[in-house]
């Protein structure tokens, strides 16, 4: 999931769920010596290895009749994802719309010549929690951080085709997210993975199922 940009120093940067929080961390310059070197070069080390030692919550898994649906739907529609005010939104619900492979075409709005079947925007910034965890990096990881996270995405697609009623898809849930060498553990659980949940198929899953539902909805407009 996506993250609100959060202020690192004069920066300001966008930050995803906990789990990949130290993707984007960069370590300062040694200015002299190698002493500096190489406390730098064993934090980074540090970071990398805490990076890898996370876990996140997944949606619910599907019963085999919603995975059956899924797989018996397929809209002869094109959506065009309008650009939100912070690109990296709608960026994301361009790549998990393609994914649910639920559509012919998924693409930027201003990559169509003629309209879309649908415009989709985004109306809810989901994001993660962008979290300091300073005692699990004091404890090389023993100490886990441990947060509630949201995950998802809501928007809604709107025909091009009067009458202009917006379909609102709204998926979304909370769950832990862990950083620490306990992330390991968790991830067993059946409702926890290690790593992004979205890198998850049950994430594209329920994603798809959220779009399944409004079937009715959509074919209205689809060839």
């Amino acid at each position: 999931m996506l993250a609100r940009a959060v202020m690192l120093g004069r920066s300001t940067m966008p930050v995803e769920p906990l789990a990949a929080l130290w993707r984007h961390v960069r370590l300062a310059a040694p200015t002299m010596g190698r002493a500096p070197a190489c406390r730098a070069a064993l934090a980074g080390l540090a970071l990398l290895t805490l990076a890898g030692c996370s876990s996140e919550t997944l949606p619910p898994a599907l019963g085999d009749d919603r995975l059956k649906a899924i797989a018996e739907t397929h809209f002869k529609a094109t959506v065009g994802v309008r650009r939100y005010n912070a690109p990296v939104y709608s960026d994301y619900l361009i790549e998990y719309l393609r994914k649910t492979q639920l559509f012919d075409e998924v693409a930027p709005l201003e990559a169509f010549r003629t309209p879309p079947t649908f415009v989709a925007q985004v109306d809810r910034r989901i994001y993660g929690t962008a979290t300091i965890p300073i005692f699990t990096m004091i404890t090389l990881g023993i100490v886990p951080t441990i947060v509630e996270e949201e995950h998802g995405l809501e928007f809604s697609l709107v025909p091009s085709l009067p009458p202009k009623k917006p379909i609102a898809i709204r998926f979304s849930y909370k769950g832990p997210s862990t950083l620490g060498w306990s992330a390991f553990y968790r991830a067993f659980l059946p409702n926890e993975t290690l790593g992004p949940a979205d890198w998850r198929a049950r994430f594209v899953q329920s994603l798809a199922w959220h779009v399944v539902q409004h079937k009715g909805e959509i074919s209205t407009y689809a060839k």
